[in-house]
């Protein structure tokens, strides 16, 4: 149970980056990036510290600045987000595997940085804490809030949010900040607790799956959260599974990714069926 709460955790708070991204209007394609900069940050600073408190500091104000520099791009020099994003990750994972060559010699793996992280609040790793506590705060702020409703409305027309005279610098920076905070939390929790060491693509490529699962948020908010376990439950259970040398682990691969199409097509078909009924109610 602990290990599926770990692999839905690192997968849910990128969602969150993700979708405060979005409420901007932007595409965070540098999600990867983002994590595997952070990861190799926060081990870094730990070994060198072993302060929990600057290791998240450092690694949120790298991925802050990294996301600063590509709302700049995109908003206030036309550049499309899809060109810089991708571009984007491509260098933070390269500079990444920079970093642990320049830091440790090590070439794609860090075998020479032992990190003995072991961090709880009662008994639960901190990483679980503050993910479920931040992801509740920024539900409140994004829900609950005129600040957030501000930063809704600027997602869905920035033009007509400008019109009717909404704070549209502060949409941005709370966007910013968020989508950099929930990113920084998941490649510390990677290289420090989930592995407890770094190694190239760190991420594994969630961020990809990650901009899929944001998604169902447009169908409805607790959909993202919803179908981040559900992935992180079969994702598990296809690791489990391998051991059985009847199945091929290529098929086994493909069971959490069919499993999320098969949840996307219930949802639009439940969003139908319930349009359709309101429409009878209207008549």
């Amino acid at each position: 149970m602990t290990e599926i709460i770990r692999a839905f955790l690192r997968i849910f708070l990128l969602c969150l980056a993700i979708n405060s991204m979005r409420m901007l209007g932007l595409c965070l394609l540098h999600a990867d990036g983002l994590v595997n900069i952070s990861a190799i940050t926060a081990l870094v600073v730990y070994s060198e510290t072993h302060s929990f408190i600057l290791t998240i500091l450092v690694a949120t104000v790298i991925t802050l600045l990294v996301n600063t520099f590509f709302v700049y791009l995109t908003k206030r020099r036309g550049v499309s987000d899809i060109v810089y994003g991708i571009a984007m990750n491509l260098i933070l994972r390269g500079l990444s595997g920079l970093i642990l060559y320049l830091y440790a010699g090590d070439l794609a793996m860090s075998t020479s940085v032992n990190v003995n992280f072991d961090l709880k609040i009662f008994g639960i790793d901190i990483f679980i804490v503050l993910g479920l506590v931040l992801s509740l705060i920024y539900y409140i702020y994004l829900y609950k809030t005129r600040a957030g409703l501000e930063l809704r409305a600027v997602g869905l027309d920035e033009e007509k949010a400008s019109f009717r005279k909404l704070n549209i610098a502060r949409a941005r920076r709370d966007a910013i900040l968020f989508a950099s905070v929930f990113a920084a939390l998941v490649g510390s929790f990677l290289s420090l607790s989930y592995f407890s060491y770094f190694t190239e693509n760190i991420s594994q490529n969630v961020g990809y799956i990650c901009l899929a699962l944001e998604g169902f948020s447009v169908i409805h908010p607790a959909l993202t959260p919803i179908a981040s376990l559900v992935y992180a439950v079969f994702t598990y259970l296809a690791g489990s599974f391998q051991s059985v040398a009847a199945i091929n682990y290529k098929l086994l691969d493909l069971i959490p990714y069919l499993v999320i199409l098969l949840f996307l097509y219930c949802t639009k078909y439940s969003q139908k069926k319930g349009s359709m009924s309101n429409i009878g109610e209207t008549y």
